[in-house]
């Protein structure tokens, strides 16, 4: 054990004037090196358990920031909720009219490229009077109004089901500014059409 005096003190002073004193380790204060200090208001620590825990600092703690996802789009939200009812409606009428249904699976595959700028042809999309392959991406209104009349038809319940998703298509396509959407909902019109009138077109003139 080292003891370190008031003259040792005063030598390291006079060569350099310090503020602060770190004791060295196994070494100890004289009273009067204690006092010297104090007089001289140098703080030190002259307790060998304290000094060891001014050196061994506790390891920082970096508060990891938790990742955020990017909030989904809205609109991709919106479409995958209408394509589920596409997908809805060709169950309910595959008891009814096979083919009819697959032609809403269809629809609903083509929903997956809206916004993609590749949206292809629909199949079938079989010309009539009312649209054909160079108008069908054009906007239309419904051919004719859906009633009450209509829905106690023969095939009343096929057409206010396809009613049902061009209105929804239409809805989600003002809300968006979309316009590949005028492909499917000319499609919903003519297949309207013809479950009600067979070939005549009901477009109104």
């Amino acid at each position: 054990m080292k003891f370190i005096t008031e003259e040792d003190l005063r030598i390291l002073f006079r060569r350099e004037p310090f503020a602060s004193y770190d004791l060295p380790a196994q070494a100890k204060l004289t009273p009067g090196a204690r006092q010297f200090l104090l007089d001289k208001k140098i703080s030190f620590c002259d307790d060998p358990l304290t000094a060891k825990r001014k050196l061994s600092k506790p390891a920082e703690v970096i508060e990891e920031t938790p990742v955020t996802e990017p909030a989904p789009d809205r609109f991709l939200l919106k479409l995958e909720t209408l394509k589920a009812q596409f997908l809805e409606a060709g169950i309910s009428l595959l008891d009814r009219d096979v083919l009819l249904a697959e032609q809403v699976f269809d629809l609903e595959r083509k929903l997956s490229f809206v916004g993609k700028g590749a949206f292809g042809e629909i199949n079938p999309f079989e010309p009539c009077t009312g649209f054909n392959k160079e108008n069908q991406n054009e906007p239309y209104s419904d051919c004719f109004e859906i009633t009450g009349f209509h829905a106690q038809s023969e095939k009343g319940r096929e057409i206010v089901l396809l009613h049902r998703l061009r209105c929804l298509v239409r809805e989600l396509g003002a809300e968006a500014g979309e316009k590949n959407f005028n492909p499917v909902i000319n499609r919903l019109s003519q297949m309207i059409c013809l479950l009600y009138g067979g070939n005549t077109c009901q477009r109104k003139k």
